[in-house]
């Protein structure tokens, strides 16, 4: 899980492409890519977008690049709008408490999600990638994904590396962990951030 310290365009033609010709080595429909694999995609002066599509199987289905036309959006801890498109982070449940320990103090938690994300997405990233299972979005429903970012400027004092959204929104407490009718996860795979995050708000408050 990748950390970093708290910080506080040009559309281009969208190109999509279909899977015979995506030639990916990130099979994995929500694996968090590598700084190589997001490299790929980034473009000097401007910020990327990357949306990819993934059958039930895993297999990348269709990848569609854009320049993102206007800051992202975050309208709360699960919900991103890019390029006028709302997206819903998979699995979570925004802001199961309306305060959190955030920098030190207590804040609203969804003006903390906001702070925290304007500062990744808008200020740190130059591309933006998620993915997500749904092969085609039906009107009025937002598709739910995963999404990752390359932050940094790519030297040595500021080396290029990978903050995944949904890790953070947990390991902060700005998100819930969903659970199915039963009781299971719906994100087993983020129940280790919840577990450091808990370790770091308990030092938070103290």
């Amino acid at each position: 899980m990748t950390k970093f310290p708290f910080l506080a365009t040009l559309l281009l033609h969208s190109t999509v492409v279909g899977a015979a010709d995506l030639g990916t080595n990130e099979p994995h429909p929500f694996e968090q890519p590598s700084t190589a694999y997001l490299q790929k995609f980034a473009r000097p002066g401007e910020k990327t977008f990357v949306y990819e599509r993934y059958d039930a199987n895993g297999g990348l289905f269709q990848r569609e690049v854009t320049a993102l036309a206007k800051p992202v959006e975050i309208k709360s801890a699960t919900e991103r709008v890019i390029n006028g498109v709302t997206y819903r982070l998979r699995g979570l449940v925004a802001c199961p408490r309306p305060k959190i320990t955030y920098k030190a103090q207590q804040w609203d938690c969804t003006k903390a999600v906001q702070d925290y994300d304007d500062a990744v997405y808008n200020t740190r990233a130059s591309v933006i990638l998620c993915k997500t299972l749904v092969l085609k979005s039906q009107s009025g429903v937002a598709d739910a994904v995963s999404c990752f970012t390359l932050v940094g400027a790519g030297n040595a004092n500021d080396p290029y590396s990978v903050s995944y959204d949904d890790d953070s929104m947990v390991f902060f407490e700005m998100a819930a962990i969903g659970r199915n009718k039963d009781g299971k996860s719906l994100r087993p795979d983020l129940e280790h951030a919840l577990d450091l995050g808990k370790q770091f708000q308990s030092d938070e408050a103290n």
